[in-house]
């Protein structure tokens, strides 16, 4: 009994030193962050964004792949690319400058512009053109186009592959795109690696390079593909395509079924018969050539038996993968599969205005990153 009150007196003891020394830590603790303030944002500046939301890395690494890849593979996917590059930045398309003013002075500025941008487009017409640049961004989600100033005019510019923009190991986060430390839209430099080794090249000066994004918020630093909503419903049609082809090919093969009146004994001694010969050809007597005439008795029935493959369900199922690839393309079906059999005249012109619309808007996008190459070839000549 005493020792069990000395055992009760010992872990009471214990407990309130533990309790104790919580506190001391407490205090201790307290008093270290004394006089600490978190700094007052200043007034100059507001934080447009923090570039982390959206598609992780190493998923826009994967989108930007399979993008290339259906630009190459798939029909549906390709034609996609070639509609959009053919009316937004297809035939017809060119710069060109006017004046504001009338005078003589005004038309010389016109024609100097138009001599200079001329040069600069003959000078880099086999490294640089407006479908390429528009090609680019829409399958990678973005392109980025570095300026070479040269000693002699014109400058030269060339296209750099996403991939090699990217932050060296070590640095991950930054994306290949270092910004200014209080606006991530901002960016002050852009970071050439390696692929292979992911080391790091050069940093070359955000005025340098030209980025074009698309698919993405202004605070997002990299861009999407624009087939990348529809790399699933592709997946899916491909699917759907090898079964019904698997399906068609079942339902090709025919199978012949004999039915013969009689015993087992009978039924085998007839089908050892007919399985273990030849004829003089060498082919089974079992298998029987096109157009083979065949008679038999009134014990014996042949039938030709198929799969039923519901071929009429499985049409409106296809017409539906497609039509979800075209949603997400914001174009019509017909023109996804080229084909108009589907619809009259009313109905196609009814559907190509939403097509219309989105050239529009992509032409105007693309019209604002063209000027700003036009800006930086004009003032590298005024240099």
């Amino acid at each position: 009994m005493i020792e069990y009150l000395r055992n009760k007196y010992r872990a009471v003891c214990l407990k309130a030193r533990y309790e104790r020394l919580v506190q001391e830590q407490l205090l201790e603790l307290a008093e270290r962050q004394e006089g600490r303030r978190v700094p007052d944002e200043g007034n100059d500046w507001s934080l447009v964004g923090d570039a982390q939301k959206g598609v992780e890395p190493w998923e826009r690494v994967d989108a930007r792949s399979e993008s290339r890849r259906l630009a190459v593979e798939n029909p549906h996917a390709r034609n996609i690319l070639r509609l959009m590059e053919i009316y937004v930045v297809g035939p017809g398309l060119k710069l060109t400058h006017l004046g504001r003013d009338d005078d003589a002075k005004t038309a010389k500025l016109v024609r100097a512009a138009d001599r200079l941008w001329q040069e600069f487009c003959e000078g880099n017409q086999l490294h640089y053109s407006f479908r390429e640049h528009a090609r680019r961004a829409w399958r990678d989600g973005e392109a980025f186009v570095r300026f070479y100033p040269q000693m002699e005019w014109p400058p030269a510019v060339r296209f750099v592959d996403p991939e090699r923009i990217d932050s060296p190991d070590g640095q991950d986060g930054m994306q290949g795109i270092l910004t200014a430390a209080e606006d991530v839209e901002r960016p002050t430099a852009y970071q050439v690696i390696d692929p292979v080794n992911r080391e790091l090249m050069e940093e070359v000066p955000a005025e340098e390079m030209l980025h074009t994004r698309v698919g993405v918020d202004s605070n997002q630093k990299r861009g999407l593909p624009v087939l990348m909503s529809v790399i699933e419903p592709v997946r899916r049609f491909d699917q759907w395509m090898d079964t019904e082809l698997q399906a068609r090919r079942l339902q090709a093969s025919i199978v012949l079924w004999r039915r013969v009146q009689g015993s087992a004994s009978q039924l085998t001694q007839l089908a050892d018969q007919l399985s273990g010969g030849k004829d003089e050809t060498g082919v089974r007597r079992e298998k029987f050539r096109a157009g083979t005439i065949v008679t038999t008795s009134q014990g014996t029935d042949l039938q030709f038996l198929q799969p039923n493959t519901n071929f009429a369900d499985a049409i409106p199922l296809g017409r539906m993968l497609l039509l979800s690839m075209a949603a997400g393309e914001g174009i019509p079906e017909f023109m996804l599969t080229s084909d108009a059999s589907n619809g009259n005249y009313a109905s196609t012109m009814v559907s190509e205005g939403p097509a219309v619309k989105m050239f529009q808007s992509e032409q105007q996008f693309f019209i604002e990153e063209f000027t700003r190459m036009w800006k930086w070839v004009m003032r590298d000549a005024m240099r």
